[in-house]
């Protein structure tokens, strides 16, 4: 995810939660975080795009906040 981050790093905030901490619990409710493996994109609305599950896939993230991108 770092690399996304640093790839995007003028056109798209990474915010990473700790499903552990209190204090994320209002944002994990928000968008409906309930696992340590699990990614949304969120536009500027705050509506989700897109959740993943699971184990990263970079490629897969890429192309959909390319393809974001390129809509907006």
């Amino acid at each position: 995810m770092h690399r996304l981050a640093e790839a995007f790093k003028d056109r798209v905030d990474f915010i990473y939660l700790n499903i552990d901490r209190p204090e994320t619990l209002e944002a994990r409710q928000r968008f409906d975080i309930v696992a340590r493996t699990q990614y949304v994109l969120i536009d500027d609305q705050g509506s989700t795009i897109q959740k993943w599950f699971g184990p990263l896939d970079e490629e897969s993230i890429k192309a959909a906040i390319d393809e974001f991108l390129a809509s907006s």
